[in-house]
């Protein structure tokens, strides 16, 4: 990376404390900034911009880490299905970090800066850099970065705003035009307008300036000539890029939006089937067919994979077309139902072991009843809707960084290693440890109300909106039982912050809705810390009955009746894409550290029901009012 490269460092003090640093070194000299070790997969990973004390910092690729210095992450279900032979977690290193503490780069970025004093800009070169914060050449005052940065739309490049040329795209004079010496301020403009209109690029050398205010709009540096670099800030060279490039502020969420697959650790099956294509995948030939299917040298390369792996060669060209498990939304879509299929097969064992606890040293679990001892009316309808409930007493979960997104979800994905895929590819990852709740519903009463022509309907409208939607290719086809399962828990989550002892935003979900010979209904609910003693036991406690049921009856409750009804209820679209029916803040939306599925595909009348259509709990709302009347 060369001398302007910063060194990112995580921690994991003790049994797995999860903060760590930034160094930026030169000479010998260095400067510590910190950031947790969970941060550098994800939020702050690979091409994120990290802002902390007044210097803002882009994550370099893996092809820049030291290799040796991070370690091995454990998860073969992982491997197998992202083809890649390892997964390794940054380094960890002690408290008090030093410039000798192993660490990985952060690349500075945006490069123009400004003085908070004096208000002179600069863009600082990679030679320039000391490792300290920044200081100005004129009075010595902190600089800060600027506010705006260029993304490229569709291939996920970006470069900082060129401000020499922004300040002098309105030249009125011969002299601005040639300006060479250009010295610019960034100033605010006196009696102007608010907003980006009262901010000034100003050129002190030839008087040249322009406002930023339209600086957001579409296509405002094309109009000036300015074309995408095609790389990244740590990248050399200028690719030249044709795709559009729009003006982000660098905070923007769009930014960066990163692709991660998670994976419990669950029980490797005995006799596990051999998965051939994650092992064509994994082939160290296979990323340059990949790259080039129909090239000259592909049909060779074709052959020696087919020989070394004894599998026909249309199946090596199959999967090479298909751009391979984690670029692609439709591979990335069968690579997580993958994972989860396997999930649910661990906790159906769990209900063959009557309340035992089973399982391995990071997946122990335990089944129990919903409601024990004298029942009511209202228990007894639950109990017929719920069909079983798994404790997870202890859990692991392993988080995958494969890529990221920048502007559109609709963009392609950058893989986070840019350099000469090895003979070893790998990823970044990071593990965590909890606790959770397993809950599944009948079958054969679902099944039985999946066939009512209103709930079908209901599913039909979504999943069309999901199909037309920029985003609806990250999701798995809508169903009723999809929709079902996942407005469940929220609304189960929502009611579970009040007495489980952790916040909403720590609590999780993981949908099991698919279809097919091994139908899947369940979802689980589980909370996960970096330390490696894993979390407090207030979640699993909550699982026991009879509190779960108590929770569960307060969760529908609730769900009956939103505060923004009956315009919520009788929505026919809500949120991003109208992805969303009967579903809003009020009701049905959870954070969204919460949520796998981007807070949409959410609709509460399936769950309790209309004048118009069956809430699969119905029959329990209407017991409950019942029950409600009569201790009246």
């Amino acid at each position: 990376m060369g001398t302007d490269a910063l060194d990112a460092i995580g921690r994991s003090a003790g049994t797995g404390g999860s903060r760590g640093g930034v160094a930026v070194t030169k000479r010998g000299r260095s400067k510590m900034r910190t950031v947790r070790l969970s941060q550098v997969v994800s939020p702050f990973g690979v091409g994120a911009v990290f802002d902390v004390l007044g210097e803002s910092l882009m994550g370099v690729d893996i092809s820049g880490w030291a290799y040796n210095k991070t370690t091995k992450v454990e998860s073969g279900r992982l491997e197998q299905a992202l083809g890649v032979k390892e997964l390794r977690s940054p380094p960890s290193v002690p408290s008090y970090p030093s410039k000798h503490t192993p660490g990985i780069p952060y690349q500075r970025f945006p490069r123009w800066l400004f003085c908070q004093n004096c208000r002179r800009m600069r863009y600082m070169r990679g030679a320039e850099e000391t490792g300290e914060a920044p200081k100005c050449a004129h009075c010595a005052a902190h600089m800060v970065p600027m506010r705006f940065i260029a993304v490229c739309a569709k291939r996920g490049h970006v470069m900082d705003v060129p401000w020499d040329r922004w300040a002098h795209s309105q030249s009125e004079t011969e002299n601005q035009r040639r300006c060479r010496k250009q010295e610019l301020r960034f100033d605010t403009r006196s009696g102007g307008s608010e907003g980006l209109s009262s901010l000034v690029v100003h050129c002190m050398t030839c008087n040249a300036s322009r406002h930023l205010g339209e600086l957001p709009s579409r296509d405002s540096l094309k109009r000036i000539g300015v074309r995408c670099t095609g790389t990244q800030p740590w990248q050399r060279g200028n690719l030249s890029c044709d795709e559009r490039v729009e003006v982000l502020q660098r905070g923007a969420t769009n930014v960066t939006l990163p692709e991660a697959t998670t994976a419990l650790d669950i029980p490797e099956p005995t006799a596990p089937a051999r998965d051939l294509e994650a092992d064509i995948r994994q082939h160290r030939n296979f990323d340059d067919v990949r790259t080039a299917p129909d090239g000259p040298r592909a049909s060779v390369l074709v052959d020696l994979i087919a020989e070394d792996l004894g599998v026909p060669k249309d199946l090596v060209l199959r999967v090479a077309r298909g751009a391979g498990g984690a670029d692609s939304a439709e591979g990335l879509r069968e690579t997580r139902a993958g994972l989860l299929n396997g999930e649910w097969r661990a906790f159906m064992q769990a209900t063959d072991a009557n309340g035992e606890a089973i399982g391995t040293p990071n997946f122990i679990v335990s089944s129990t009843e919903l409601v024990a001892g004298a029942r009511s009316e209202v228990y007894d309808l639950l109990a017929e809707q719920v069909q079983d409930i798994v404790l997870v007493h202890r859990l692991r979960e392993v988080r995958v960084l494969h890529g990221f997104r920048r502007y559109d979800l609709a963009a392609d994905v950058v893989p986070v290693d840019l350099g000469p895929r090895g003979r070893e590819r790998w990823l970044p990852a990071i593990e965590s440890f909890g606790e959770g709740i397993f809950l599944s519903l009948d079958q054969q009463r679902l099944a039985c109300w999946e066939q009512i022509d209103a709930v079908a309907d209901r599913a039909e409208l979504l999943e069309r909106r999901r199909r037309d939607s920029h985003i609806g290719s990250r999701f798995p086809e809508v169903s009723p039982r999809s929709v079902l399962l996942h407005t469940l828990a929220h609304l189960l989550i929502r009611r579970l912050a009040f007495s489980c002892g952790y916040s909403a935003a720590s609590l999780r979900e993981r949908i099991y809705a698919g279809v097919g010979p091994d139908p899947e209904a369940g979802f689980l609910i589980y909370t996960a810390a970096g330390d490696a003693e894993g979390t407090l036991g207030g979640l699993v406690r909550q699982g026991e009955h009879p509190r779960l049921a108590q929770t569960l009856l307060a969760a529908l409750e609730e769900a009956a009746w939103c505060s923004a009804d009956p315009v919520c209820r009788e929505s026919r679209g809500q949120g991003l894409n109208s992805l969303n029916l009967a579903g809003c803040h009020g009701c049905c939306l959870a954070a969204e550290t919460s949520c796998e599925r981007s807070n949409v595909l959410l609709d509460r009348v399936l769950v309790v029901g209309d004048d118009q259509t069956p809430g699969f709990f119905g029959d329990v709302i209407e017991a409950l009012r019942a029950a409600s009347v009569a201790q009246i």
